[in-house]
Parts: structure tokens; C-alpha cells; sequence
């Protein structure tokens, strides 16, 4: 036996079919592999932009919410310097003090302009409403039940108190109470002065700021007593939440926080935690894994499809490969009998197929947002997140004149009111820019405070082609922004 035989005998012996399966499965194996790690990775990296997204929102919430309560605390400590300003000695120099039309009056314009504050009252030290912003003279009330009198009678020194929330028993509506001690000239106790605020208005508020549905937005006091909520759940309203994600981020000794909440009964989610300023007072905003999920799992879907292909095409490669070796093999075969036509059996190869790359897709939108409060930008940006558009910021209208003549915009979101260049002088700016080279008419809607009709006709008059008055919500805003791009 020579050595060619010896080596066709080798080759038939070995089975090179058997070798490429193993190659084929391993192969399989390491595609599947790449697919799972590829998956818990861009989970993770889900995760921690949806934190970071709960971060800034729960700061932009919690600084609306400090504004809106030390505005409501201005009415509080007015009315109460004005009390400690006539210098009641005792319960009835007190009682003569406030119980008059004229108190009521001054009440009454303390609160206008204010529409979270509701309703102020001075309260005597038997617990009965001496005046009341809504009337005079005041209803016979008395609220030694409510949590603020107790406080403030046994607490000569205790500052500002936010009491649990109450329900009006005419409207149904919610309030919660911030408070102060009226004490007398030698520290006895004469009463109690009252602001209350409205549940309903931050409530709204929440809505306003709302990044889509499965997202809830919640207001608690520091013993995790629910203030206000959106969407409104009336009956955990004044309910003290002892095993929710603001007590377990809270009791950690954390003032702000993101935490990952697994539930086995209910959606998991994600709650961004962040306390107040200068109050005891706590924002919580939860979405669950409907919202932070939901670009992983399209891309999930995505990477499953293209990994079905991918199988596809391996098991063609491989199966093709198969086929090469069965005809080697019977041609090594017909070579060991037939060595003088072994020159004659090689029978040509096909080459493989090829693939070709996968297209990249047409890229998002381009959206410049000209405004020049960064939390504004930041809850625009949030309430567009998920839908694939590239959005590009400028803080005036000169430096959002700047970014379109750099780049070519489909849309163009314009505050009226910015420092350096508003929102109208930019505007008429860029229809000029535009008459003068003959570009295309760009969409401009305007972003503004305003809902008058003369504010309405100055938009239209700047050359703005819609416009959308704040506060908007999300859904609001993603329908505008869809309108006009598909135009």
C-alpha cells in the first residue's frame, strides 16, 4: 500500500462529516450564546437609562413641588406675623382680632393668585374656627380631632406642620394643611393659624408632568403618608404606605434614589425617589416594565429574528458543507478501489453563497427644541423618549437660529419667552432666512404660557405654524409633534 492510499484510507476512516456537525453545533451553540449575553446586557443598559431618566424627573417634580409649597408657606407666615402684630394677651383678644369682615377680606386676598392654597383659617385654643377665607362670618367648625391642633397644643416650639390629607365633606374634594402656633405674649397657647392646599392641584400637575400610562406619580409626607397621586386612587388617599419603594429607599438612610421593584403578582417596576426641599415631603415616581422595557423588548424581538435567519443560513452553510464531504467521501471510496481514476473523481465545488449586509434604517426625525429652562428641556425630551427622534437643544432663539443654519431640522419646538432672543424674533428671523433663499417653509410650533386669543394671534403673526400651551401633557405633545411630521 502506498502512501496516497494510506491517506484516502485516513480520510474515509475519520469521517469528516461527523467533524463538521460538532463544528455545526458549536457553532449553533455560540450564536445562541452571544444572542442571551447580548440580551442581558442591552437589559441592563435599559435599566440604568430608565434610572437615570427617574432621577432627573423626580428632581424636576420635586423642585416644582418646594416652589409650590414655600409659595403657600409665604401666605402662612404673613397671616401669622399679622397676628403676632396685634399682640393677642388671651383667647378672647385674639377671638376680637380675627372675627371681623375685615380679617376675612384680608384672607381672601392672601390666597388670590395662589391656586394651591384653597382656604386659610385662624383656629382658636377651644379648637373652633375663629375666620375663614371662604365667608364671614365663620362656620361653627371645631377641629380638635385633626392631627395640626394636637400638634401645635402640646408642641410650643415646633415650627411648621404638614398634616395628613382631609376630605371636604360638600365636594369630596382632598387638602392637606400646613400649619403654625399662635401663642401669646407669656407662651400660652391661643390657636393655630391654617393654609390648605389642595391634593387636587398637584394631582394635576402630576398629570401635566406624566410620561405615558403604566407611569404613577405620588406625593407623600415623611411618615409615608399619601398626600397626592397621579392616577387618583381615592382610597389610599391619607393611607400610611409601610412596605412600598418610598419607605424601603427612605429607611436605607437614601434622600433620593432609584429602586428596582420585583413584584411576583403585578408588573415589576422602577421608582425614582427624591424628598423636597426644606419640607418633609417626599416625590415618588414608579413605571413599571411596560414603559422602561419596552425599547428592549422590540429590540429583543429584533435580535430573535435576525438570530432565525442567522440559524437559517448556518444550517444551509452547514448542510451544504455536508454534501461537499458525502461526495468527498465517495470519491475516496472510488479511489481505493479504483486508484488509476482517482485523478477523474475530484468534482468541483460549488462556492458558497453570499450574504449580503443587512441595510441600516432610515434614521428618526430631527427635532430642535429651543427652550431655555433646563428642566423643561429635560421633561420634553422624557415625554418624547421611545418614539426615535433626534432631538437637538438650544437655550434662546439666537442660538436656535445658530443650529439651523448648521443643520437641516423637520421640526422646530419654539419657546415664546427666552433671554437674549425670544421665541418670536427668531421666528420672523428664520421666515426671512427662508424668503430670501427659497428653502422650504420649516414647522415651527410655539410652546407657550399663554392661551389668550392675543397671544394666539402673535404666534401666528411670528410665522409659528401651531402652538401648544404649557403646561401640556405627554400624550399631547407626541400628537402635535406626529401631526405636523407627517405632513
Amino acid at each position: 500500500m502506498n502512501a496516497r492510499q494510506a491517506v484516502l484510507r485516513l480520510v474515509h476512516r475519520y469521517r469528516p462529516r461527523t467533524t463538521a456537525a460538532v463544528v455545526g453545533l458549536v457553532l449553533v451553540g455560540l450564536l445562541a450564546l452571544s444572542i442571551v449575553a447580548s440580551g442581558v446586557l442591552l437589559h441592563r443598559e435599559a435599566v440604568d437609562d430608565w434610572k437615570q431618566d427617574l432621577s432627573r424627573l423626580s428632581l424636576l417634580l420635586a423642585e416644582n413641588t418646594a416652589q409650590s409649597m414655600t409659595v403657600a408657606r409665604l401666605v402662612l407666615d404673613s397671616v401669622g406675623n399679622d397676628i403676632e402684630a396685634a399682640a393677642p394677651a388671651d383667647a378672647a383678644a385674639l377671638t376680637a382680632a380675627v372675627g371681623t369682615p375685615a380679617m376675612q377680606q384680608r384672607l381672601l386676598q392672601k390666597i388670590e393668585g395662589v391656586p394651591q392654597v384653597n382656604v386659610v383659617s385662624i383656629v382658636g385654643s377651644d379648637a373652633a374656627v375663629l375666620a375663614f377665607s371662604r365667608a364671614f362670618p365663620a362656620a361653627p367648625i371645631r377641629l380638635d380631632e385633626r392631627d395640626y391642633f394636637e400638634y401645635h397644643r402640646r408642641h410650643p416650639d415646633g415650627g411648621m406642620h404638614v398634616s395628613a390629607p382631609v376630605q371636604n365633606k360638600g365636594n369630596g374634594g382632598w387638602s392637606f394643611y400646613i400649619s403654625r402656633r399662635i401663642s401669646g405674649p407669656d407662651g400660652r397657647f391661643l390657636g393655630v393659624v391654617l393654609v390648605g392646599l389642595s391634593c387636587d392641584f398637584f394631582s394635576k400637575f402630576f398629570q401635566s408632568a406624566s410620561i405615558g400610562e403604566h407611569t404613577a406619580l405620588s406625593l407623600y409626607r415623611s411618615d409615608y403618608t399619601l398626600l397626592a397621586r397621579w392616577p387618583a386612587v381615592p382610597a389610599l388617599m391619607g393611607q400610611r404606605d409601610l412596605t412600598g419603594s418610598t419607605y424601603r429607599l427612605l429607611e436605607q438612610g437614601k434622600t433620593d434614589g432609584v429602586l428596582q421593584v420585583d413584584s411576583p403578582r403585578a408588573a415589576d417596576r422602577l421608582a425614582g425617589i427624591r424628598l423636597v426641599r426644606d419640607y418633609p415631603l417626599a416625590i415618588n415616581v414608579t413605571v413599571t416594565d411596560e414603559v422602561y422595557l419596552a425599547g428592549w423588548r422590540r429590540m429583543l424581538r429584533t435580535m430573535g429574528g435576525a438570530a432565525v435567519v442567522s440559524l437559517l443560513v448556518l444550517a444551509g452553510a452547514i448542510a451544504l458543507i455536508l454534501a461537499l464531504l458525502r461526495r468527498q467521501e465517495r470519491g475516496a471510496a472510488m479511489a481505493l478501489a479504483l486508484q488509476t481514476r482517482a485523478e477523474a473523481a475530484h468534482a468541483a465545488k460549488p462556492p458558497a453563497p453570499e450574504i449580503a449586509p443587512p441595510s441600516e434604517s432610515a434614521p428618526g426625525a430631527r427635532i430642535l427644541l429651543v427652550e431655555d429652562t433646563a428642566l423643561n428641556r429635560q421633561l420634553v425630551c422624557l415625554q418624547l423618549g421611545g418614539r426615535g427622534y433626534c432631538i437637538d437643544t438650544a437655550e434662546n432663539g439666537a442660538l436656535g437660529l445658530q443650529a439651523l443654519a448648521a443643520q437641516q431640522y423637520d421640526l422646530v419646538l419654539m419657546d415664546c419667552m427666552m433671554p437674549v432672543m425670544d421665541g418670536y424674533q427668531a421666528c420672523q428671523a428664520l421666515r426671512a432666512r427662508e424668503a430670501a433663499s427659497g428653502a422650504p417653509r420649516l414647522p415651527v410650533i410655539a410652546l407657550t404660557a399663554g392661551v389668550t386669543g392675543d397671544d394666539r394671534q402673535r404666534c401666528v403673526a411670528a410665522g409659528m405654524d401651531d402652538y401648544l400651551s404649557k403646561p401640556f401633557t405627554a400624550a399631547q405633545l407626541r400628537a402635535m409633534v406626529e401631526r405636523w411630521l407627517a405632513r
